[in-house]
């Protein structure tokens, strides 16, 4: 984690730093792929800033919070959310098909907050199972390192 951190503050561009941590979440937690959000609060969507496949699921890529029932307890209220298997990968997602055409059977949705505030999340996909709360708890400092990145992005960071 050191090494990122360091990376992190002499990286030349934003999305290396994102690339970084997307290759963090795949050695430790295992997770086969990945996608990055960031929270546009004025709009309720979150818009997507970073994606291990990008044909897949393309940078720039949006949805309205209110569309997907588990953004309200990950944005609103930062909780981690677990769709333990493809029944609730079913009941999840509206692209529930091409999730499970990648061999997806489990997704780990954790939220970016920075001050009790939620910026963005990290959708870690991978197999049923594999996401206990040692992963979660390890997903939550890699969502934690995205956030100066999702606040640059944003603008915020003055």
């Amino acid at each position: 984690m050191s090494r990122l951190a360091a990376f992190s503050a002499a990286a030349p561009r934003p999305f290396a730093v994102l690339e970084a941590i997307g290759a963090l979440a795949q050695r430790v937690i295992g997770a086969k792929a990945f996608t990055m959000f960031r929270y546009l609060h004025e709009a309720q969507e979150v818009e997507r800033i970073h994606s291990s496949d990008p044909v897949f699921y393309p940078v720039g890529g949006r949805k309205r919070v209110s569309d997907f029932p588990t953004n309200q307890s990950v944005l609103g209220r930062g909780e981690v959310y677990v769709a333990e298997g493809p029944d609730d990968i079913r009941a999840t997602y509206k692209d529930y098909e091409k999730i499970l055409k990648m061999g997806v059977t489990s997704i780990m949705n954790v939220p970016v907050r920075l001050c009790a505030a939620n910026i963005g999340a990290v959708n870690l996909l991978g197999q049923a199972g594999q996401f206990d709360e040692a992963a979660a708890g390890d997903a939550r400092v890699l969502a934690a390192l995205m956030a100066p990145i999702v606040l640059q992005i944003n603008g915020s960071l003055r």
